[in-house]
């Protein structure tokens, strides 16, 4: 079975769903804001809470320009990054000892190589890489150093890409790599979220765990979640503010901390209902299957002697006699005794 571990805790298909509350920048480069959110995503239930670490000078040109609506759509990607880039080596292993404080595991994500030398050195439980860094093979290159789990977003790419990414990896020395079904778009219209691409992913990689990253606008019920657990998802990432009412692109898709408390709670409760794929009667089933089934019960009282035809028999509960699967061999034999109507037939009845 596919299993990865992170941080002493294995992940996959005969293990709870790992729980990863995504706080990406919703910090607001704040530290004090950040370690808040460390607390109350423990609080919640997560398993990990998930940063990013990043440079603007070193993840986008000055000039590229920015590909989700924005009040300015002649600004560029550069503007905005250079205004959320300011945490800087120290707030990283601030937030990683306030992570150990707390018994959450720490994970960010690097999106340049300084930034994952400096998780490596924070010793992180696993790296996450993001959908559009799937194809930076020197990015990947060097996660893969550091063997540790990676976590590999699969947005906006054609499947030959995730396969070529996933044997680059191997290549490189990863042993232990996630997929995370992802749709990169913020925020992702939920019938364009796709949740069958799990199964795909997982015919596709059986080797692999295969997780999600939602960027849908959560409803009351955190039902996308909720269903991708139910279609195999052991890893779910989804965004985590203290408040959604926050101006920027990521907070109204983010579950604040009810909602995230919430989100785990259905989580494991779908797991639970999920149970065991083998069809066999349940130990709670066992009364209903005794009393509730049917036996072959006298419609009439049938003297001694006779030979039995339909209309002498019905099937009525208690399923405690001879079954109705067994009727043709009921059918023409003759009765030792007289059976009074409404009583169960016995085999020990019958010549």
């Amino acid at each position: 079975m596919a299993e990865i571990v992170v941080g002493g805790r294995p992940v996959g298909d005969e293990h709870p769903c790992f729980v990863i509350a995504e706080a990406g920048v919703n910090h607001g480069c704040d530290l004090a804001v950040a370690k808040e959110m460390i607390r109350r995503a423990k609080a919640a239930g997560a398993d990990a809470i998930k940063f990013q670490t990043y440079k603007a000078d070193t993840l986008v040109t000055r000039w590229a320009p920015r590909y989700w609506d924005d009040p300015e759509p002649s600004g560029t990607q550069y503007a905005i990054f250079r205004q959320i880039d300011k945490m800087e080596p120290p707030d990283y292993v601030a937030m990683a000892e306030h992570c150990r404080e707390q018994g959450i595991l720490f994970v960010s994500t690097p999106f340049d190589l300084p930034s994952v030398d400096l998780l490596g050195q924070l010793e992180v439980p696993a790296f996450k890489v993001a959908s559009a860094d799937l194809t930076d093979y020197p990015l990947l290159e060097r996660i893969a150093e550091y063997r540790r789990p990676i976590l590999l977003s699969t947005g906006a790419s054609w499947l030959r890409e995730i396969r070529e990414s996933v044997e680059f990896l191997a290549s490189c020395g990863a042993r232990e790599v996630a997929l995370l079904h992802c749709v990169l778009c913020y925020p992702t219209p939920v019938d364009q979220l796709s949740l069958l691409r799990l199964r795909t992913l997982k015919d596709e990689f059986p080797d692999l765990v295969v997780g999600l990253s939602d960027h849908t606008i959560p409803d009351e019920c955190v039902t996308t979640t909720s269903a991708a657990v139910a279609l195999g998802a052991r890893i779910v990432e989804k965004h985590f503010t203290l408040d959604r009412s926050q101006e920027g692109p990521d907070h109204p898709l983010s579950l604040d901390p009810d909602l995230l408390e919430k989100t785990v709670r259905a989580i494991r409760l779908v797991e639970s209902a999920l149970g065991d794929p083998e069809i066999v009667p349940l130990e709670c089933e066992l009364p209903a299957r005794q009393y509730a089934r049917r036996s072959i019960i006298a419609a009439v009282t049938i003297p001694k002697g006779t030979r039995l035809i339909a209309e002498h028999l019905i099937m009525k509960r208690p399923g405690t006699g001879i079954p109705p699967t067994r009727v043709q061999e009921v059918l023409g034999r003759v009765t030792r005794r007289e059976i009074e109507a409404d009583a169960a037939l016995d085999w020990s009845d019958l010549e």
